[in-house]
């Protein structure tokens, strides 16, 4: 039994007639009269008494009617889903970001995009780059913004931006104090680091900067949440490394001072991540080409 036996069952049940069903089709009325005949005999049941030239159901016939009139209305329901899907109209995006694009970018990109796409399901996930790399790898969300390095092979990168990372310090530093703009990279020794966990692009980016430039640092203290780091500083607590967009409202408020480490700026980009393999519907691709225009 297939569709579009039950198509044409359908048909014939609703005129009574193998002819007018057959002109409606466009099919031969050998060919209709074939075709039911080849689902009653894999059903093993009569579907239709055939009298004075008019076809009436049988009991059998009846219950597979009221099935069919169900099952092909429900075709057309997911036919007529899929093609809201291809215009865009529905759908489902399951993002993920890491911590600083997640707190200070996504909700603009997803809000801005629920703007245009109303019926669109989005749910995302915020964590450390390593992972929202893992979810990808899993299947368990379909697109990803990091701001650190990413390591499978298995997933394609695209640059939307780039992002500096500011040294910050409380503005009752000594530092701040001072006057000082910029600092020789041997000040950083003896200073309490604040770092983001193991996993953190952040981290990451900031320490092979460091390194590469041979600057002793003591990272005393491990946080995971930007934020936490930020009042941890202005407590003046430790400095600490963070994206421009997370404290450049505090630093224009007085809040936070900054200051520069001489001839070592830190940068990163901001890059959309996917699996190689991930099937790009039209949905993903509109929600991709907003971001590379609003980011």
């Amino acid at each position: 039994m297939n569709l579009r036996q039950l198509e044409l069952f359908s048909l014939v049940a609703e005129l009574g007639n193998v002819t007018e069903a057959a002109r409606q089709l466009y099919m031969t009325q050998p060919a209709v009269s074939q075709t039911i005949s080849d689902l009653e005999e894999s059903l093993g049941l009569k579907l239709f008494d055939r009298l004075n030239r008019k076809m009436h159901l049988t009991f059998a016939g009846e219950l597979l009617y009221n099935y069919s009139k169900k099952i092909l209305s429900l075709v057309e329901e997911a036919e007529g889903h899929m093609l809201e899907i291809t215009n865009n109209r529905i759908g489902r995006l399951r993002l993920g970001a890491s911590t600083t694009i997640g707190i200070y970018l996504l909700p603009m990109l997803v809000g801005q995009f629920k703007r245009q796409y109303h019926d669109i399901q989005s749910t995302f996930v915020i964590d450390n780059t390593a992972v929202i790399e893992e979810m990808l790898l899993d299947n368990r969300l379909d697109i990803a913004y990091v701001e650190g390095l990413v390591h499978s092979p298995e997933i394609e990168v695209q640059k939307v931006k780039d992002d500096e990372l500011w040294l910050i310090c409380s503005p009752r530093h000594q530092w701040i104090k001072e006057g000082k703009t910029v600092i020789e990279p041997v000040e950083i020794e003896g200073q309490a680091l604040i770092l983001r966990e193991q996993g953190s692009g952040t981290r990451e980016v900031v320490e092979k900067v460091l390194q590469k430039h041979k600057v002793n640092y003591h990272p005393w203290h491990v946080l995971n949440n930007t934020e936490a780091i930020k009042r941890a500083v202005m407590e003046d607590i430790g400095i600490a490394f963070v994206s421009q967009l997370a404290v450049k409202e505090e630093i224009d408020s007085g809040r936070l001072g900054r200051v520069e480490i001489k001839g070592i700026p830190i940068s990163r980009e901001f890059r959309l991540i996917w699996h190689k393999d991930k099937y790009h519907t039209a949905l993903l691709t509109s929600f991709i080409e907003l971001t590379m225009r609003l980011a």
